[in-house]
This record gives structure tokens, sequence and C-alpha cells, in this order.
């Protein structure tokens, strides 16, 4: 609810409590729910400008610093080093020791700390002419960023955290192996998330959480395969869109906003985008096999193939499992992965690449139509709206690959220009009429 909302519910709670709408019990508990939330916004205004404020001091004490780097003695570089990490160090331990609890001390001393040890690690290195890859060093400064998570409870190191290990794994991925290692640090600071996601996990901090470890896995799941991606793009994409969006659907997907679920949110999108791209043939046709389509027929697979099937073995056990909680809505988006594989199967030989492209084009044609029942049922403009534009633009893709003419195409716009406003006119009066 936007505060102005909050401040006029809280000046109105008296009079309805007189005019024997609300009794004292009920407004007395909308009062502290409402105020209780209004004050979280504005701690979290205090901790967003705390985590700016400790990273611009951080950055200019460095500034400073540098300044005149180059000509001081190395014994007194080595203390300037080291004294942002120490003073970061002192001050958290001094608000641990004094029990502060409030999350904007807690993210801005953790900040602090965090940019202190990338800074500290890095002059210390630069003093002593320490040799070391750029990915040796983001993995040092993570690794030491971990304690700041836990004992500050802190969300700000987690999500730098995050971002590191995925830098990390992408500069050393080139013939180390490290994309192994990732998943093991990747699952460092699951614990923090998860005790930040139990209970309620739509507040800010679970939130940010999720989209951060969303962000990470996008990244994190490629970098297994190396560089068979281009071959088994197809199921490893579709398979890990679609898995975010059944486990979204699952557990998140009681938010308030959309924003708060950020699964449910880059899984289907993602996944529609998908099924535009493979509703034409062009994609169809750059679809290449790491293993050719006779050793195939062998029996020949290796462990990237074996990998590639996981998200949709994940994704077929999810569809069941939609099934038996009674959420059969989210099936016909989630089944995109599977329909996907199948072409990407199926593409090996050319005759069945049409029969593909129609598919496609019947099954975007079904997610706008969906959309389009659910808005009508649940009187939902911006639903309503959704299907007449997956099915509007699925049109104008198909401009495009037919001859069809300037006047036939012009009818066609006029008429779900038109639809697009009777339908907005209509659902407008039903809901003008059950709110009388």
């Amino acid at each position: 609810m936007a505060q102005k909302n909050i401040r006029w519910l809280l000046r109105e709670l008296p009079s309805l409590v007189g005019d024997g709408v609300l009794d004292g019990g009920a407004a007395e508990r909308l009062r502290s729910h409402y105020a209780d939330l209004a004050a979280s916004r504005r701690n979290w205004a205090l901790t967003i400008f705390g985590i700016l404020g400790g990273g611009l001091v951080g950055l200019g004490v460095i500034l400073l610093l540098a300044h005149n780097w180059s000509g001081m003695p190395r014994p007194v570089r080595t203390l300037l080093s080291i004294a942002p990490l120490l003073c970061a160090q002192c001050l958290a331990g001094w608000g641990l020791l004094r029990g502060k609890q409030s999350t904007s001390w807690r993210e801005t001393v953790a900040i602090l700390w965090t940019l202190s040890i990338g800074a500290s690690t890095a002059l210390v290195a630069q003093t002593y002419h320490i040799s070391g890859s750029a990915s040796q060093f983001a993995l040092t400064w993570m690794l030491f960023t971990i304690p700041v998570v836990y004992l500050l409870n802190a969300t700000s190191p987690a999500l730098i955290y995050l971002a590191g290990i995925i830098w990390w794994a992408m500069e050393a991925a080139h013939g180390s192996h490290s994309e192994w290692w990732l998943w093991p640090l990747l699952a460092l600071v699951v614990p923090h998330t998860m005790q930040a996601v139990r209970g309620n996990p739509y507040r800010t901090r679970p939130v940010l959480l999720l989209w951060g470890y969303a962000i990470a896995l996008c990244f994190a799941v490629p970098l297994l395969f190396e560089n068979n991606l281009d071959n088994l793009w197809v199921p490893v994409f579709c398979g890990l869109f679609g898995c975010y969006y059944l486990v979204g659907t699952f557990w998140f997907d009681d938010s308030p906003s959309v924003w708060q679920k950020p699964f449910v949110l880059i899984g289907s999108l993602a996944s529609t985008l998908f099924a535009f791209v493979f509703a034409s043939e062009a994609p169809w046709r750059e679809v290449r096999w790491y293993v050719s389509y006779s050793n195939h027929q062998f029996g020949y697979f290796s462990l990237y193939d074996a990998l590639a099937a996981l998200p949709v073995i994940a994704v077929i056990m999810l569809l069941v499992s939609c099934v038996r909680r009674g959420k059969t809505g989210a099936m016909l988006l989630g089944a995109m992965p599977i329909l996907a594989t199948l072409g990407y199967v199926l593409s090996a030989r050319p005759q069945w690449t049409l029969v593909t492209v129609i598919v496609f084009n019947i099954y975007v044609f079904a997610l706008g139509a969906q959309r389009l029942v659910i808005g009508f049922k649940s009187m939902r403009v911006g639903m309503v709206n959704t299907g007449i534009l997956l099915i509007f633009a699925l049109i104008i893709l198909r401009f495009f690959d037919t001859e069809m003419s300037f006047v036939a195409r012009g009818i066609v716009f006029v008429i779900l220009g038109v639809a697009f406003l009777v339908t907005n006119v209509v659902l407008a009066r039903r809901k003008t009429d059950e709110s009388s």
C-alpha cells in the first residue's frame, strides 16, 4: 500500500471506530500493522542511504590515499592499506558488543567492511608486488566477505558475494574446471538466504536475495557447458527458465506485487520470449548438435547431454506436482521446455522443422487465449491486455513471414485495435457495476 493510503487509513480509524464499523481491538491491530509497515519502509530508505554513504566514504579514502601513494615508504603504505579494514572491523565489533540491531547500521557497516577487504587486499598485493590474476583476487575477496554476511546478518555483502563469485567463475572458467567449484561457493550464502526467506519471503531483504540468486543462476548454469552451450542451449535455457516459473509458482506466487516474485517474473518472460523465437523457422535451422545425429542413433551421449537433460527432467517432475497440487493453470507455460526439447530433437530431420514451427505458433496463440480467459474470469484488465498483446505480436511476426497485402494487414490491425478498445470498455463497465 502506498504511503499516502496508509496515512489516510490511519486518519480514518477513529471515525470508523466511532461509527461502529470497527471495534477498538481491530482498529489497534490495523494501526500497529500499517505503522510498522511505514516504519519498515523508512528504515529501508535509511539503509539505502547508509549503504551509499558507507560506499562513498570507502571510495573517498582510497582516492585520498592514492594521491600520494607512490611517494610513501613501504611500512606506511602497509599501515594505510589495512587501516580501513581495521576501522571497519572495530566499528562492527563495537556495534555487536553494544547490541545494535538496526538494519541501516548493519548494512552500512557491512558494505564499508566489504569494500575495505577488497581495497586492503589489492593495496597490500600492490605494495609487496604479489603476483596473481583478477580471478584469484576476486575469489580471495569474496571468501573473506562470507564472515561479514553472517556476523552482521547483512544482505548487501551477500549480493556482492554472489556477483563476485560469478565474476570469478567467468574469469577462471577456461580450462580450470572452476565451474564445478562454483556451486559449493554459491551454496555458502544459502543458509543466510533461507533464514531471510523464512517467515515472510516477500519482505525487501529476502526478495533482494532471491533476485540475486535468480540472476546468478542465469550465469552459473551456462558455465557448466564450457564450449558446448552453442549446441545445447535449447534444453538448457528453456529447462532453466521453466524451472524458474514453476518453482516460483509453487512457493512465491502469493506476493502482492510482481517484483516480489523474481523466479515467476524471469521464468514467465523468458519462456514466452523463447516460444515466440521458436515460432519461426530461422532458429531451428541454426540449431546444431554436439554429437552428430548418426552418433546419437548409436546411443552415444556425452556428459553435457546428460546435464542438459536435467533441467527438462526437473520441469517434468514439477509439472506432475502441478497436477497433484491443482495448479493446472501453470501447466501450459510450464510445458514450454518439453515442446522446445522435442523440437530440438526433431530438428535433426529437416522435414520436421515446419511441423515444429506450426506447433509453436499454435502454442503462442494458446498462451494468449489462456490469458484472455483468465482475465475475463477474474476481471483483470492487465491480464486481458497481455493476452491480446501476445496474439497481436504473433500476427505481426507472421506478417513478416508471409506475402500478405497491405490492405489485409491494415484490416487485421484495425480489428485488433477495436478488440482492445471494446475489451477494456466492457471490463471497465463490469467493474463499475460490481462496485455499485
